[in-house]
């Protein structure tokens, strides 16, 4: 396999070679000479049949293309309601009395404290 690979990177310098390093045309080209040189084309495919396969096997055992459940359909009628209405949630709130933040230790206090001494204003002079 390592010599298909060899031609591969041989026929893709070339490619390179003939477009004056342009990346997008060297890989038009190899795709042309591809097309017209059984060897090269073996080749380029080899490393990507396996999953090519187990992708058409996938596709043809799955009806339609779909995959789990189906979804039900949208009702925007009901989705636009919701959005519009005053007591529905929003991303900020939950349109409840939200609990107090839990106290914090006497550790915790004393670091927000020398924190807040450290950042005090120095007075001008």
């Amino acid at each position: 396999m390592a010599r298909g690979q060899d031609y591969v990177r041989a026929k893709a310098q070339e490619a390179l070679d003939a477009t004056g390093g342009n990346r997008h045309e060297a890989a038009l080209l190899l795709r042309v000479w591809a097309e017209a040189d059984a060897k090269l084309y073996k080749a380029l495919t080899a490393p990507l049949l396996a999953n090519l396969a187990a992708l058409a096997v996938q596709r043809a055992a799955v009806p339609n293309g779909r995959v789990g459940r189906p979804r039900p359909p949208i009702r925007e009628a009901e989705l636009l309601a919701a959005i519009g209405s005053r007591g529905s949630q929003t991303m900020s709130s939950t349109r409840s009395n939200p609990s107090p933040p839990p106290q914090g230790s006497v550790r915790h206090k004393q670091a927000v404290t020398l924190l807040a001494s450290a950042y005090r204003r120095k007075p001008l002079g």
